[in-house]
């Protein structure tokens, strides 16, 4: 019996379902919003073979279905644990209701097994009704869905396999998203689930994921066409060999040349003959290996030639290497000698069982013998040369390289560059590097001239080399780029050894004048060269590595030998003519990396294949895609990160330098660390942050970024990522823990930080934005900044000192300025005001605002201050006329007007309404529930408003709205606890029209506009040019962009017309009037009376509390308080952003007026200036238990999980669609605000708001959460 119990079906946490990786198109990401459907449909040709299959393993076809493309989806993504949301099927979810299945893949369990165990859990958990998560992080939802032809596909999936039952078979479409999935991937898809379900048909009884998923067009492709690279060459024929006879062709033609040094063919064949004969008689004989160990000159050239004539290898032990890495090479290579270039032998030889040779005795010693060449047959099997890799053990591996694995390299060479591009190459590379064995015998077998140089940055400071090719690593090709130090005789750049950028490539054909740059990938393991794409021009997309040179095969294999199917990430296992032997004298290590064939593709190799342990895919233009070693993809809390993907970002910031992502261990925890290197020039960190920021989500960005003059780097020229892994990184662990000698302001803020953004120790360079950081979290942080100075500290200020060390120096300096005296003495009231002007323009522009107007009442005066513009385009100043949409403001003036109503008795403001205006007062449950003014007036009517986020509200009128609420639900009885609601004004602008018989804006107009000397609003739902172009644009932060980007309003329905009307726009000044109008309780500034004193003080006394949000405290009738005392509103109007915050005690009001959205920032400054406190408040502590908040919320359109998490709450946010399916737009922490609730944290940013738990009357445990204004229950 087969163990499946891993396999069984469960509904998971959002937080913990596993993101979906599958191969999406170049640059596509998942993205919430708008989709782009696609459809691909097919019709299976045996349905009845499914069935029959289905039957004997007690399922259902959907069941079977589903497990397939589980299956599949499990092969593509090389992904065990994920999610795949399933719809229908007997007893199974609803359309509107998708379940969500996870899935493991125990080894031996057959498709049907699998199957059964996902399809049992699946209908539990269809009957509890429980929607199906999206998976974490950038996944992918996936699902499946099942009918008879008389249902539909639900909307919001990335993929979607819909299955139909019909008369003539089984109709099978994949639903996908044509921005993230190719046509040709869906295709191969639909293939590949074809196949599979013929696989499990023939052999029932097979493991699942054994199954074939792979079409056999597929597989022709993978295995045939892309190794279609067969090349006849000399295949038997040894280096020296073509060199000689390449000699023989050329012998007057330059072969060496080095510091007006030359050598020509003859001279360098004769040199090496007679050096050959010098080792022969030294006692090396063939098969030896020889140490070189000379510095680079024409006869280092010689040399090796001659070690090859001799009949030896050559084994570099490169003196520019350390002595200890020499020493251990040359103490397991079993050399017969060491040729060095000292007077002495070097230290490192002690104790390697070598014996030195000097080259000056050498030399001499050949000057004698005879020029012809020894009388030695060597076979082409014969080793060439040992190449030494660095081993995770820290002992080097030598790579045995043979003459006919050189010989294939050089055939492809042959065939690839013309004879004028090898003309002169340049022999730049340390022989321990594997570059070097190209650049000698490519042109010395082809009549070119190798100049030899002492490395490649010799171009910078010697003239007169003239080199056609160059050869190098992309680290030093930027360097040479940036000092413009390519000659103008380079006809071809060659780079490897390192992932190449678009930015290098683009530079090198803007800056030089090369003809071709080859973009070259391969280990020492397969002699150099594996795979090769040439660019003759400028690349608007990231290079590929190609596809494979000459005699070459490429494979691309899963952890079980398997091929992957193109676009799928797999491991690189290259085979062919360049396959080295193996490792010296090591079997361990060579049987562990040169491994067999697997059986599936025998034949097509000679046996074996070498796992280089890189990943990679297969691109749609059958390319390859180098996607970095196994050992740098990297596990960042939780989150599956390739560091080269960060790397390619930083050099789209810093062009040409070195750049090295690493993932660094400190404690428990994993952080991204960035080294870039400033190369003689400058770099920004701050611009490095930005386009990070930019193109990365927040679970790459790096927690810090290095800038040094230069990375260390290996002798080969490759950034050295070991030494900079063994770099200590001081992360200031000793200052924030408030060591002795600890700075306290730096403990202070970083103990901030750590609840805000909950990173336990944060670094003094760390970037608040570049960790979590929004613009909401940069007000709660400038509040508790305020706390903690006792001063003043306004959110610019913390846009402008973003670093902890930046905060930590404005906390001192805060805590040490004068306390300023609050504003009420008449002393201070000139200097106050003109400090409000000035902040409201310094900070306005401080945080990038358009536009903007404000009031401030103070001493009995009021001041006016206008800033910038309403209208981009046209530069138009913003000012007394400028008009904005107030919309929620209506509250209150809705709230005003029916209390007039209360005041002429035509209403009572407890007495229950549903005797005048029924319709309102009905529930989808027949119940007529019984709503006072008051609570309508102060938002505890209960209605469940989500209702609207489903169901279209685009109706004819008010009456037409009002006639709807009866399939309305109840969250909670009238007055239990606070719940905003646009509803409930609604109701009070109906009662309004219902009473007086008129539209509720007209008397709006009559009973307040009108006697404050403000302009009628329009009796329309738009502004239709009522106001004669006086309303300002409006614009919306784009972060993206990072900066306010204009937007137009989106038409509204009558819904949310009387809670928030985009036709009622006033300016600043009418603003202040109804201020002052609340301020005096109800008296005109004429002196009229038009709310009695006792309703007009009500309107701003606390109704019901709010709790847990960052600046509200209660609910007066109609006014939002702000504290005990001050009150007033705040609203968002589609791109304008108003305030009114008005202060009794002290006789004072501020209005502010901004044209763009969010404006908490310029409004958290002006407050403090005025008040000495900010809007929001902190030092609230949160009172439940945070494991009590755990558990679902609901109402009919919004659905919050909340579950534990490492750090924090974990929360999952969910709206119900039109059909009623749920659809996740958000997930992530839940953070402590200080304020006695949470903010929001997640790459998306959909919640930046207050969240809050709220008891139940009489309880200390959560019974209610509101996100926002959005409310709901909790339901388990």
């Amino acid at each position: 019996m087969v163990d499946i119990s891993a396999a069984s079906s469960t509904v998971i946490p959002p937080d913990e379902a596993p993101a979906l990786h599958l191969p999406l198109r170049d640059g596509a990401r998942p993205r919430a919003g708008t989709r782009t459907p696609m459809t691909h449909t097919w019709t299976h040709d045996r349905p009845e073979e499914l069935t029959a299959l289905a039957d004997r393993g007690g399922i259902e076809v959907p069941d079977l279905l589903h497990a397939a493309f589980a299956v599949l989806l499990h092969r593509h993504s090389g992904q065990d644990d994920f999610v795949v949301a399933r719809v229908g099927g007997t007893d199974g979810a609803p359309l509107e209701r998708p379940v969500g299945v996870r899935t493991s893949f125990p080894p031996d369990a057959t498709l049907c097994s699998l199957a059964a165990a996902w399809a049992a859990g699946y209908r539990d958990a269809a009957a509890d009704g429980t929607p199906a998560p999206t998976g974490s992080g950038s996944g992918l939802l996936v699902g499946c869905v099942d009918h008879d032809g008389t249902g539909s596909a639900p909307d919001g999936f990335a993929l979607l396999l819909e299955s139909v039952r019909t008369g003539a078979g089984l109709r099978l479409t994949l639903h996908h998203d044509r921005h993230l999935f190719a046509p040709e991937f869906v295709s191969r898809l639909a293939a590949g689930l074809d196949t599979l379900l013929e696989d499990a048909v023939r052999h029932p009884g097979a493991a699942a994921v054994d199954l074939r998923v792979l079409s056999e067009a597929e597989v022709r492709h993978l295995v045939d066409e892309v190794n279609d690279t067969a090349l006849p060459y000399a295949a038997d024929t040894p280096v020296h060999a073509l060199v000689e006879a390449q000699a023989a062709r050329t012998p007057g033609a330059p072969a060496v040349e080095w510091r007006g040094t030359t050598l020509t063919y003859r001279q360098l064949d004769a040199e090496a003959n007679r050096l050959a004969r010098a080792l022969a008689a030294a006692g090396v004989g063939p098969g030896s290996r020889v140490g070189v160990s000379l510095p680079r000159s024409h006869r280092l050239v010689v040399l090796l030639l001659a070690v090859h004539k001799a009949g030896c290898a050559y084994v570099p032990l490169d003196p520019a290497y350390p002595a200890d890495r020499l020493r251990t090479i040359a103490g397991t290579a079993d050399l017969a000698t060491v040729v060095h270039g000292d007077t002495v032998a070097p230290g490192w030889l002690e104790d390697t069982g070598a014996s030195g040779l000097r080259f000056t005795e050498l030399w001499e010693e050949a000057s004698g013998a005879d020029t012809a060449p020894l009388d030695l047959a060597v076979p082409a099997t014969a080793a060439t040369h040992l190449i030494h890799t660095s081993g995770s053990t820290g002992r080097p591996k030598g790579v045995v390289i043979s003459h006919r694995n050189v010989a294939a390299l050089l055939a492809w060479a042959r065939r690839t560059y013309h004879d004028d591009e090898v003309a002169r190459v340049l022999f730049s590379t340390s022989l321990n590097f594997d570059l070097s064995v190209y650049e000698l015998w490519a042109p010395l077998t082809r009549g070119g001239c190798v100049v030899v140089v002492d490395n490649v940055l010799s171009l910078t400071e010697e003239e007169g080399l003239r080199p056609t090719l160059i050869n190098t690593v992309p680290s030093a090709a930027n360097v040479l780029l940036q000092r413009g130090a390519v000659p103008p005789s380079t006809r071809v750049l060659n780079v490897a050894g390192e992932p190449l950028s678009k930015e290098l490539v683009n530079a090198a054909f803007e800056k030089t004048g090369i003809a071709r740059l080859f973009n070259l990938y391969g280990p020492s393991e397969d002699t150099t060269y594996s795979t090769a794409k040439c660019f003759t021009g400028p690349t608007a997309t990231a290079p590929t590595i190609g596809r494979p040179i000459h005699n070459t095969v490429v494979f691309l294999l899963d952890a079980h030998g398997r091929l992957v199917p193109k676009g799928s990430t797999g491991e690189l296992h290259l085979g062919g003519h360049g396959v080295a032997a193996g490792y010296f004298n090591d079997p361990e290590r060579t049987a562990a990396a040169f491994v067999p064939a697997p059986a599936h593709l025998a034949g097509h190799t000679d046996g074996r294949l070498y796992r280089t342990g890189d990943l990679a895919c297969w691109t749609e233009d059958g390319e390859l895609r180098f996607l970095g070693r196994r050992d740098h993809q990297v596990k960042v809390r939780g989150f599956r990160i390739e560091l080269g993907e960060i790397e390619a970002v930083l050099r789209e910031a810093v062009g040409l330098r070195d750049v090295a992502a690493l993932a660094v261990p400190v404690g428990d925890d994993t952080r991204l660390v960035c080294y870039v290197a400033r190369d003689g020039g400058t770099v920004s960190v701050a611009a490095m942050t930005a386009r990070l920021r930019a193109a990365l989500p927040h679970y790459m960005q790096p927690a810090k970024i290095l800038v040094e003059d230069r990375l260390p780097q290996l002798p080969n020229g490759k950034v050295d990522r070991k030494a900079l892994a063994a770099r200590d990184v001081d992360w200031g662990l000793r200052t924030v823990a408030g060591a002795p000698g600890g700075d306290p302001d730096r403990t202070a803020v970083a103990g901030i930080w750590a609840d805000l953004l909950g990173i336990p120790s944060p670094t003094p360079d760390l970037d608040f934005f570049s960790v979590g950081g929004h613009s909401l979290l940069a007000n709660l942080l400038a509040a508790r900044l305020s706390d903690a100075a006792g001063r003043t500290v306004r959110v610019a200020e913390v846009y402008e000192h973003r670093t902890l060390a930046a905060q930590s120096g404005l906390l001192s300096r805060k805590r040490a300025q004068t306390p300023r005296t609050t504003p009420g003495a008449t002393a201070a009231t000139a200097d106050t005001l003109r400090d409000l002007a000035r902040t409201l323009r310094e900070s306005g522009l401080g945080h990038g605002l358009p536009g903007a107007g404000m009031a401030v009442h103070l001493d009995g005066t009021t001041a006016f201050t206008y800033y910038g513009v309403v209208d981009e385009r046209t530069g138009d100043p913003y000012g007394a006329h400028t008009r904005q949409r107030v919309t929620c403001l209506t509250k209150p003036m809705l709230a005003f007007v029916a209390l007039r109503l209360v005041d002429r008795g035509l209403v009572g403001l407890d007495e229950p309404l549903h005797a005048l205006l029924p319709e309102a007062f009905r529930r989808r449950d027949g119940r007529t529930v019984e709503v006072t003014l008051r609570q309508l007036l102060s938002h505890t009517s209960g209605v469940d408003d989500s209702y609207e986020v489903w169901h279209d509200t685009d109706l004819p009128g008010l009456a037409a709205y009002i006639d709807t609420l009866s399939a309305y639900g109840q969250l909670f009885e009238p007055g239990e606890v606070f719940a905003y609601s646009a509803v409930g004004t609604s109701i009070v602008a109906a009662l309004i029209e219902k009473l007086l018989g008129v539209p509720w804006r007209r008397a709006v107009n009559e009973l307040m506009l009108g006697p404050l000397g403000i302009r009628e609003i329009p009796e329309t739902l738009g502004e239709h040019g009522h106001y004669g172009g006086t309303v300002s644009d409006g614009f919306l932060w784009d972060e993206g962009a990072q900066r306010y980007l204009r937007h137009d309003p989106p038409r509204q329905t009558v819904a949310d017309d009387a809670a928030g009307s985009f036709s009622v726009c006033l300016t600043v000044e009418d603003v202040a009037r109804i201020a002052a109008l609340a301020l005096n309780d109800g008296v005109t500034g004429d002196g009229e009376r038009l709310l009695s004193a006792a309703l007009a003080q009500e309107m701003r006394t606390p109704q019901i509390p709010v709790p847990g949000h960052h600046f509200m405290h209660a609910w007066g009738l109609g006014w939002l308080m702000f504290g005990p005392t001050a009150f007033g509103f705040n609203s968002n109007g589609s791109g304008h952003h108003n305030f009114v915050q008005v202060f009794p005690e002290n006789g004072s009001f501020l209005v502010l007026l901004a044209n763009a959205y969010p404006a908490f920032g310029l409004y958290e400054d002006l407050l403090r200036g005025l008040t000495g406190a900010g809007l929001i408040r902190t030092g609230r502590p949160f009172t439940m238990a945070l494991g009590d908040c755990v558990g679902t919320y609901a109402s009919d359109g919004y659905l919050l999980r909340v579950a534990p998490g490492r750090e924090h709450l974990r929360y999952a946010y969910s709206e119900r669609q039109p059909d009623g399916a749920w659809r996740q737009l958000d997930e992530g922490d839940l953070v402590l605000s200080g304020a006695g609730g949470f903010s929001s944290m997640s790459e998306r940013n959909v919640l930046a708001g207050s969240i809050s738990f709220i008891p139940a009357p009489g309880t200390d445990s959560p019974a209610y959460v509101r996100i926002g204004q959005r409310f709901a229950r909790r339901t388990a």
